[in-house]
């Protein structure tokens, strides 16, 4: 399950489109593979599911390609959306290894209860350390200076965590796989 942080810092063409990259290199992988994938982006004060798990890469890419960026950013809602859609997968596939990755900064600022909006994130982040899913957090920040939201989340969450520059130096299926 890929879930794409498409708010308003997603926003800048190179950003969006090098995190686009990996993700079809990925789906690209997962069919190859015939691995079932799925994609959530949430932007504004949306978590949607673009893409219910399929094999179908057309429909992937179609989707990819399709992503439109701006507003806010409600992380938490999106982490609701991954959990629920993990867990309707864990129905139907239970014995299939679950990947999820959140490719975003991490600056929620859209709250589903009115708190604190990373606060709310990171009480809902802690349960997927609960889970049998393996979870990566690439951290979209192209700022120089170093925030720690996405790295917090990124250990909330029981996750491994990169830099998106690190993903784009090297092949992060390495990980993803081993």
């Amino acid at each position: 399950m890929f879930v794409v942080d498409a708010s308003g810092s997603m926003g800048v063409e190179e950003l969006m489109s090098q995190t686009k990259g990996i993700v079809f290199n990925l789906l690209k992988d997962a069919y190859l593979n015939r691995e079932r994938v799925g994609m959530i982006t949430f932007r504004g004060v949306n978590a949607e599911i673009i893409l219910p798990f399929t094999k179908s890469i057309n429909m992937a890419r179609k989707k990819l390609s399709n992503i439109v960026t701006g507003g806010k950013t409600p992380l938490s809602l999106s982490i609701k959306k991954s959990l629920e859609a993990i867990e309707k997968e864990n129905v139907k596939f239970k014995e299939n290894q679950k990947v999820i990755m959140f490719f975003t900064d991490g600056r929620a600022n859209i709250s589903m209860s009115g708190n604190d909006p990373f606060e709310e994130a990171i009480l809902l982040a802690r349960r997927f350390k609960k889970m049998d899913v393996k979870t990566f957090v690439i951290d979209t920040d192209p700022t120089w200076i170093s925030y720690p939201y996405a790295k917090d989340l990124a250990k909330e969450m029981g996750a491994e965590y990169y830099k998106l520059a690190e993903v784009l130096k090297g092949d992060i299926r390495y990980f993803i796989y081993k």
